[in-house]
């Protein structure tokens, strides 16, 4: 059955059960007539409004709407069946500096064709591809990475049901031969001494996260240098595996009151990587929330330490204090408890790791955050060396 198939089999009995799980019987039709409008829609992507999914705001999931929940699989299901372009694509590499275009594309090949093998085995799932973090400042007008790479961390989500254990399984066998090779044919050779790192299991003890690194001879803590897989069966989107890390260091940062003791208690190079961390995760949220011209100002400025200025502890320092003073993170907690409370600024109290660190995550926050993250990816990967666009980074 080919992938598009899948998908769409898929996106059918997921909407169902939602219908019998939390709709009134009568709107149970309801499920078959959004699944055969999705499957009539070809290669076009069917519009959430086309299917009338504003009758089922009134059915509540889990805090949320039947609507949203929907929404969110329609999305889901469309990035699935999404057909990738043949447009020629530049080398990988350029002198250790990456195009970014290339390597989501050399991502997604290599991920369809492991789940085409993996299906022949009897094994269905999805995996949605791409990479951990931002490029908002790190992409040159070329496409390529302003600076030599460091660490190429590639997060991957799949179904519930997907084969994992402690040292690997089905996904690991099958990717990592195919995406070891892509890289040697770009010019990465990569040796054989990778390592299962960062397991992740639930109250139950079940595994639902591994990652698979490789640390490049030259890696410390201080300067961390690596290839990284990080598969994930407890979300099914990669984007997913951002939100929920950006909002556990969004928590953390927000309810830090005591900045002088933050500096005191935490390393350089930690404090190095939470702004980096913050400053590459927050453009995920581009599509929730936009940032004030001072809070761009703070990130171009930011972007240039990143050259080497910031490891000088005067220089971290300013930057973290200004970046405190600048309410960005206070701003941007608040635009989430907007989309996805419904509150504005003070309006009431909240707790953003009960109300919205939730799992499942709301969808009415990873909606627009994967139409962000699609549409950015396809404007970046867009970039040409050859062409003369300005500074996107």
């Amino acid at each position: 059955m080919e992938r598009r198939q899948r998908a769409l089999g898929h996106f059918r009995t997921t909407i169902q059960h939602l219908f019998q799980t939390f709709a009134p019987r009568a709107l149970y039709p309801r499920a078959s007539e959004i699944a055969d409008a999705v499957e009539a829609s070809s290669e076009e992507p069917v519009q959430p409004l086309s299917l009338e999914l504003e009758g089922l705001d009134g059915v509540s999931i889990h805090r949320v709407t039947l609507a949203h929940a929907v929404e969110w699989e329609l999305l889901k299901c469309q990035a699935r069946i999404r057909p990738e372009g043949d447009a020629k694509w530049p080398p990988l590499f350029r002198d250790r500096h990456v195009h970014i275009g290339s390597l989501i594309r050399l991502w997604r090949g290599v991920a369809r064709e492991t789940e085409d093998r993996l299906a022949t085995q009897g094994i269905e799932t999805f995996f949605d591809i791409g990479p951990w973090g931002g490029f908002n400042f790190v992409v040159h007008e070329d496409g390529y990475t302003r600076m030599k790479f460091a660490r190429l961390t590639l997060g991957v989500g799949s179904l519930p049901g997907t084969p994992l254990h402690e040292d690997g399984g089905p996904f690991f066998d099958t990717f990592m031969p195919l995406y070891k090779s892509r890289l040697a044919e770009e010019g990465l050779i990569v040796p054989e001494q990778w390592q299962y790192r960062n397991p992740k299991r639930d109250d139950a003890g079940r595994l639902l996260e591994l990652s698979y690194t490789y640390y490049f001879p030259h890696h410390t803590y201080d300067n961390r240098t690596f290839v990284k897989v990080r598969l994930s069966r407890e979300f099914e989107t990669y984007e997913e595996i951002m939100v929920w890390d950006f909002l556990e260091l969004l928590a953390r940062l927000y309810h830090t009151t005591d900045w002088t003791a933050y500096k005191q208690e935490t390393k350089d190079v930690d404090i190095r990587f939470d702004i980096q961390d913050f400053v590459s995760l927050s453009h995920i949220m581009e599509g929730v929330y936009q940032r004030t011209d001072k809070e761009e100002r703070l990130l171009h400025e930011i972007k240039e330490a990143f050259r080497g200025a910031i490891r000088e502890r005067p220089v971290l320092y300013d930057y973290l204090d200004r970046l405190v003073a600048s309410k960005w993170i206070e701003n941007l907690v608040w635009a989430i408890a907007k989309t996805v409370l419904g509150i504005r600024k003070f309006e009431r109290p909240f707790s953003l790791t009960r109300d919205i660190l939730t799992n499942p995550l709301p969808p009415q926050l990873l909606i627009p955050v994967k139409r962000h993250v699609q549409a950015y990816h396809d404007r970046i990967g867009a970039f040409r060396p050859s062409e003369k666009v300005g500074d996107q980074a």
